[in-house]
């Protein structure tokens, strides 16, 4: 339909309001903007009825039955409006959608602002106090996010780009993932680093645990929608992932994470007098320039501290080194990013922190649409230094 309230007369209808008077700024603008948008919805009435108020036309398709009025909520507020009837037949206007009386883009606002941590009660106490009584509900609040169901399955049955450098697997714990149970149940994620800087994460899943049979057939799916091969896969000390990994992707090289590896020796040095000194040299080992670097310093490491070679924590180590040193197969500008799986850590304490205002889930749905939303929230803005500076690299 053609918009006719912007065909050359926004600065004709805008001429009256240029003296402000005593009048406030907002309340000249509200002021404004209301008539402006019945006038808006006076002229499509004319355009569809064929005939203007009171005028006679053989063209005339209809007549008037009167007015009836609507709150129209947008990003700039609450709109009250008159909007004509007619006799005869329907009209349909482009101001508002039909049944609903708030637009697209205060719906976004309304979603950004419970996706950034805010409880849909104090979002709908902030509306309140902007726009005025009646903006939005928060069982209304909360509704909005439906809008993400059907994105949610469309992207959780797209295919994959292949040929992924890194993939993360890890998974984080959330209430609300079992039905009937209070208890937290894992959410499993991968995480995916491309050789031309892309990153992202390619699926979750909601699972009873993290067994082996659960990774097996989170990453069967991934292989069967294209991420078929794989250069490196990091992850914790799972077991069942290691044999998920060697199953579904047998080229790929299998990295224990160094972070979690670090984490578990600390808490087996609990209780010794040198342990501050010994995790200043285990982390020191991690940043090695190369393998035959890392086994030197690895020797002279052990070396200085032999008479602990049979403490737990050292034997450990000694297992633990060569399936932390994957990374070295891969080219130096990824070995930051493969080392550990800081890439999902960062995005499950960001996910946590959004979802405490409510505390768990009512029920597996709910998470689904939460976890799905937080990430679009998160893709608008997500571009960290590493990740330009492999992009910097790759372009150079």
């Amino acid at each position: 339909m053609r918009t006719l309230c912007f065909n050359g007369y926004y600065t004709q209808r805008f001429a009256s309001y240029k003296e402000f008077s005593n009048n406030q700024v907002e309340i000249v603008l509200d002021d404004f903007l209301r008539q402006f948008c019945n006038k808006w919805l006076e002229e499509e009435y004319t355009l569809q009825s064929g005939a203007s108020r009171y005028q006679r036309s053989e063209g005339r398709r209809d007549y008037r039955g009167g007015h009836y009025t609507r709150r129209v909520i947008t990003a700039r507020g609450v709109i009250p409006v008159r909007v004509p009837r007619g006799v005869h037949q329907k009209y349909n206007y482009t101001l508002f959608d039909r049944f609903k009386r708030k637009t697209h883009k205060f719906e976004d606002i309304v979603v950004s602002a419970i996706l950034k941590g805010h409880s849909s009660r104090k979002a709908s106490r902030f509306f309140k106090d902007m726009f005025g009584e009646n903006t939005i509900s928060h069982q209304a609040a909360v509704s909005s996010l439906r809008k993400f169901d059907f994105e949610l399955e469309k992207w959780k049955s797209r295919s994959l780009r292949d040929n992924a450098v890194v993939v993360v697997l890890d998974a984080v714990y959330l209430k609300g993932v079992l039905p009937h149970r209070k208890i937290a149940a894992p959410v499993m994620f991968a995480y995916a680093v491309y050789e031309d800087g892309h990153e992202e994460v390619l699926d979750f899943e909601l699972v009873r645990g993290e067994s082996e049979a659960a990774y097996n057939r989170f990453c069967q799916k991934l292989w069967y929608r294209g991420l078929k091969n794989v250069e490196l896969v990091v992850h914790d000390d799972n077991g069942g992932i290691t044999s998920t990994v060697s199953a579904v992707w047998p080229k790929a090289l299998d990295q224990q994470c160094v972070f979690h590896m670090i984490k578990n020796m600390r808490k087996k040095l609990s209780g010794l007098g040198e342990k501050s000194k010994i995790m200043d040299g285990v982390r020191g080992l991690y940043e090695s320039g190369s393998e035959e670097e890392f086994y030197r310093r690895a020797q002279k490491f052990c070396n200085r501290w032999k008479r602990y070679a049979k403490h737990p924590a050292f034997k450990y180590l000694n297992k633990m080194i060569p399936e932390t040193i994957r990374y070295f197969g891969l080219k130096e500008e990824y070995w930051t990013i493969a080392k550990t799986t800081n890439r999902l850590e960062r995005l499950f304490e960001e996910l946590k922190r959004r979802i405490r205002v409510f505390r768990r889930f009512p029920n597996r749905k709910s998470c689904q649409r939460w976890v799905y939303a937080i990430l679009v929230e998160l893709n608008k803005t997500n571009m960290d230094y590493e990740t330009l500076l492999i992009k910097s690299q790759h372009n150079s």
